[in-house]
């Protein structure tokens, strides 16, 4: 009988799209330890620096062209699924707030060129970071979760990852070809885009947006945007941030450490991912079977990142002496304080994911990232001039745990744990 439920969990869509995610996760993690220690080697640590604070600021402006649509448009797709006109008509308003998204980002990389040296210096750098965050904003990850086909969101992930690699190695030669290592990635990402619309509208009628509902979509999304936008401010943005407060060789240090942390923390994602779309459904037809699986994700989910923090911490003066070199010896002890992120993340990650969203607690949500946003910006301001990429990660770090503490409060007064 145990063995039949097991057999019969494994065989579940859920069970598929999270082995799915884990498989890209783990290319995920791979490729950067093949990718970074080239791409820190050969630009040296001043222009891998500069090369760091246009992918922050990439990172940061594809959160304004996402606006929150992989959490509002999957739920809400995820909800009317089997109305192939309600697909439809949010599909075309998604889109169409896109566009709109578009024309703002460009502005926003206009502005930066005009009012922040290292760009005014770099313009090639601001253009090709505004093309890899349009490429990244256009991807229709939304709709790939909502139906439960994740597995086509990771496979087309590992094409980026792979399609990255091959443009770095076949063309970075030197820290003249800084510009590079950001083409290859915008290629890659722009390419892949276009072949997940095109797959998306093969089962979609494809409809022309109108204002009126693309307004619409973006009025929906306001909340999610706000808290994606947020959280942003202590995740993506961070080599931004510390760019503007110290030096692109602190921005170097920082980044070193932060992208083995990255891949790791994305190690979190693809059991809360899968689950996320059959938690929304579950909860307008079975509320208990709901909880139960939110709580089976939770539990799952910290004990990865308990185990992952601990041996990324364990082995930070090996991997960074391995990777970088001597240059970046000052990046063992950034790792360090950044693996605590692991644990941290995987508990506040879950309580949004399996607990809030499923529930529209997206206001809350909101609260909890925009004052942890806020605290991260005041403590990078207090330390990072004075301990550089040290201080932002302690910044870091306390901003995260921040946003889990009080999500898991909120949740224990409204009675939901």
């Amino acid at each position: 009988m145990a063995q039949a439920r097991v057999f019969q969990v494994l065989k579940s869509r859920v069970a598929q799209n999270a082995a799915a995610l884990y498989a890209v996760q783990f290319l995920a993690y791979l490729l950067p330890l093949i990718s970074l220690p080239y791409l820190a080697r050969t630009l040296e640590p001043h222009h891998f620096g500069l090369v760091a604070f246009a992918q922050s600021f990439a990172n940061w402006l594809a959160v304004v062209g996402e606006y929150g649509f992989n959490y509002s448009a999957t739920r809400s797709l995820a909800r009317q699924r089997e109305r192939t006109d309600a697909v439809g008509g949010i599909v075309a308003s998604v889109m169409g707030a896109k566009l709109l998204l578009v024309l703002g980002m460009a502005a926003i990389t206009l502005g930066t060129v005009l009012l922040i040296e290292t760009f005014r210096n770099h313009a090639d750098l601001a253009l090709w970071a505004l093309l890899v965050a349009v490429s990244i904003a256009l991807r229709p990850t939304w709709y790939f979760q909502a139906v439960e086909r994740a597995w086509v969101v990771a496979l087309m992930e590992g094409l980026i990852r792979v399609g990255h690699l091959v443009g770095i190695f076949a063309f970075v030669r030197g820290p003249q070809d800084a510009w590079v290592a950001l083409a290859a990635q915008a290629i890659a990402t722009g390419v892949v885009a276009g072949l997940e619309l095109y797959l998306m509208y093969r089962e979609v009628p494809l409809r022309l947006p109108s204002l009126p509902l693309s307004w619409v979509a973006l009025r929906v999304s306001w909340s999610l945007f706000l808290s994606r936008a947020s959280d942003s401010l202590y995740t993506s943005a961070n080599g931004l941030i510390l760019g503007l407060l110290s030096t692109p060789l602190q921005v170097g240090i920082f980044e070193t450490g932060n992208r083995l942390v990255r891949p790791g923390l994305s190690i979190l994602w693809p059991l809360a991912q899968a689950i996320y779309p059959r938690i929304n459904h579950l909860m307008r037809r079975d509320a208990e079977a709901a909880m139960r699986l939110g709580r089976l994700a939770l539990w799952a989910t910290l004990g990865i990142g308990l185990v992952g923090g601990t041996l990324l911490a364990l082995a930070a003066p090996f991997l960074v002496g391995l990777l970088f070199g001597e240059a970046y010896e000052a990046s063992v002890r950034v790792l360090q304080v950044l693996a605590l992120l692991l644990p941290v993340v995987a508990f506040g990650y879950s309580l949004s994911m399996q607990y809030m969203f499923p529930r529209q607690m997206d206001r809350e949500v909101m609260y909890s990232v925009a004052s942890a946003g806020l605290l991260n910006l005041l403590l990078a301001v207090l330390l990072a001039p004075r301990m550089g990429a040290l201080g932002m990660a302690i910044a870091v770090v306390s901003a995260e745990a921040w946003a889990a503490l009080f999500r898991f409060s909120v949740l224990k007064l409204r009675g939901v744990l």
